[in-house]
């Protein structure tokens, strides 16, 4: 079943034009990886899912996305419902400065939580969600930055599933990780996928490859190829998609 449908997106940042005309339909529960090189409007594409690019002045946007049947571009939006409903996971772990548990419950109340035992569940479950919990149970109220790199991150993934959104946007989430973290990572969105709708933007083609059921591939603002992952990576339509997998892109 489709959960989101962009329809004919266009960006500009001033008078560069970043995206041009990106249609495509993405399953719901599913992973979708965004390929590309860089510069080729990756991020930007996600970032017009939770409409972040309305956060940057010069950016224009042009086009329609439609999440469960409803424009999110359409006037009525409120964008505090609409982030609260597609969350994001930023490329470098970005904890509150607060402690761990702190890091979830914050979110929680400002979205209306007030309730000490609905929120202290919640955050555990949060956290056993994000395969965080055995390792932080004890030290609920130290700083989130006493946790690795890998944990922080998990628990940024924590933070974001706690207000029960319907889709996790994750922006190059790996990239900060060493192997091991980025396994822990790669294991945690697979089990995810059951409950989330979940669309990540990779620069790592092998990663795409592992996670992903479905892989977009950008180029130069363009999308040239959308299908399966296991088509897009043994059998794509497009030569500049060949090429870039395979590793002859120039």
């Amino acid at each position: 079943m489709v959960k989101i449908i962009i329809k004919d997106i266009k960006v500009w940042f001033g008078k560069t034009q970043a995206l041009k005309d990106i249609s495509l339909e993405i399953p719901e529960k599913n992973v979708t990886s965004i390929i590309g090189p860089s510069g080729c409007g990756k991020s930007t594409l996600l970032r017009c899912i939770n409409r972040m690019n309305d956060l940057i002045p010069e950016a224009k946007v042009e086009g329609e996305i439609f999440i469960d049947g409803k424009n999110i571009y359409d006037p009525d939006v409120n964008v505090f419902e609409l982030r609260k409903m597609v969350g994001m996971v930023f490329q470098k772990p970005n904890p509150f400065p607060k402690s761990i548990y702190e890091n979830i419950a914050y979110g929680l109340r400002i979205h209306g939580t007030k309730d000490k035992k609905t929120i202290s569940e919640t955050v555990e479950k949060a956290l056993r969600d994000a395969n965080l919990w055995d390792e932080v149970k004890d030290k609920l109220f130290e700083s989130a930055f006493s946790l690795s790199g890998g944990q922080q991150q998990r628990l940024c993934i924590a933070r974001a599933i706690a207000i029960k959104p319907e889709v996790i946007l994750m922006d190059e989430p790996a990239s900060a990780l060493d192997p091991i973290a980025t396994t822990h990572l790669e294991r945690l969105i697979a089990k995810l996928q059951q409950d989330y709708t979940i669309i990540i933007v990779t620069h790592n083609i092998q990663q795409a490859a592992r996670i992903s059921a479905y892989t977009a591939f950008l180029y130069l603002g363009e999308l040239i190829e959308f299908d399966h992952t296991e088509k897009i990576f043994t059998m794509p339509k497009n030569k500049r998609t060949e090429e870039y997998i395979s590793g002859r892109f120039s």
